[in-house]
């Protein structure tokens, strides 16, 4: 197909012996290609060197400067390091699990892979895992997402939650040395189409916020919903009473038009109903269409 584009060395070893294989360059596009679980050929288990300079992810993320090696030896596995659009350093494993290939990736810079991947785009510091686990079609994986200690400075989406709610002093903190998160989770669906956050949330001692709902990449657009929380140290007895990210009072919001101009609409009513009964002025986030097989059960991928 028009998905590999890559320099290939065939290194003999004998004769009745498959020849050594490496990638020295070139493109892979993983929208285009197959990445199931099909079993490799005779002589394809022995570890193979590959090289790319862009292995592309998705419309807007993309690995450059990809080095690894693998093995094809009833499903692809292997370790790599690369950087995320030629910026931030990543490094990650991939592992045969239920279902197809589970991916792994790691990184010291959380808040640059954020940035480079256009989720924030002035973010900085902190560590990042997420995992990948194929669920059903062609494409479509279960993610799970943690970050830690990083700083967000001057971004749209949240500059415009916090003009709707008027927290002066944090827009300002943020259009200044930046706002720290403390600790970041989320859940979501990857497709070749769109991200469907099925639960995420941030905390820091300045604010608290959680989210739901879809990113669709093709056109950057959003439909979002969440709260947002301000001064969540003092508001943290909320934890008690509200979903993760959540303080005890907090403004609902939603979040559509795209990640560079969001529309922003805030319910202010929604700061006087404590966290225990805020759900009653949700409605429910929007969903990606169900897949026409279901997902397997999962395994923690290696690497």
């Amino acid at each position: 197909g028009d998905w590999f584009d890559a320099k290939v060395t065939l290194t003999g070893k004998g004769t009745g012996r498959a020849p050594a294989i490496a990638l020295t360059g070139g493109t892979i596009d993983m929208r285009k290609m197959s990445f199931g679980s099909r079993k490799g050929g005779a002589g394809l288990s022995a570890e193979m060197p590959v090289s790319l300079d862009r292995l592309t992810v998705t419309d807007s993320i993309a690995l450059t400067a990809f080095n690894g090696t693998f093995r094809r030896d009833g499903g692809l596995s292997g370790q790599f390091t690369a950087r995320v659009n030629g910026k931030a350093e990543v490094a990650g494993g991939v592992a045969q699990v239920k279902g197809g290939t589970g991916v792994r990736i790691r990184s010291a810079d959380a808040g640059g892979v954020l940035a480079a991947a256009g989720i924030f785009s002035n973010a900085s510091g902190g560590n990042l895992d997420m995992q990948l686990l194929p669920a059903g079609p062609e494409g479509r994986y279960n993610g799970t997402a943690t970050a830690t200690a990083f700083r967000v400075r001057g971004t749209p989406v949240l500059a415009e939650l916090l003009n709707a709610i008027s927290v002066i002093g944090l827009l300002e903190q943020m259009n200044g040395g930046g706002i720290v998160f403390q600790n970041a989770d989320a859940r979501f669906v990857l497709t070749p189409e769109a991200i469907e956050v099925t639960s995420a949330a941030a905390v820091g001692a300045s604010m608290g916020i959680s989210m739901a709902g879809l990113y669709v990449t093709e056109t950057g657009s959003l439909n979002m919903q969440g709260v947002i929380s301000p001064i969540y140290l003092v508001n943290a007895i909320g934890q008690l009473f509200s979903k993760p990210g959540e303080g005890l009072f907090g403004f609902n919001y939603q979040l559509t038009g795209t990640a560079d101009r969001p529309v922003v609409s805030v319910n202010p009513l929604s700061i006087i109903t404590p966290g225990l009964f805020r759900e009653i002025f949700r409605q429910p986030p929007p969903k990606l269409p169900a897949p026409e097989t279901l997902a397997p059960e999962t395994l923690a991928p290696g690497g």
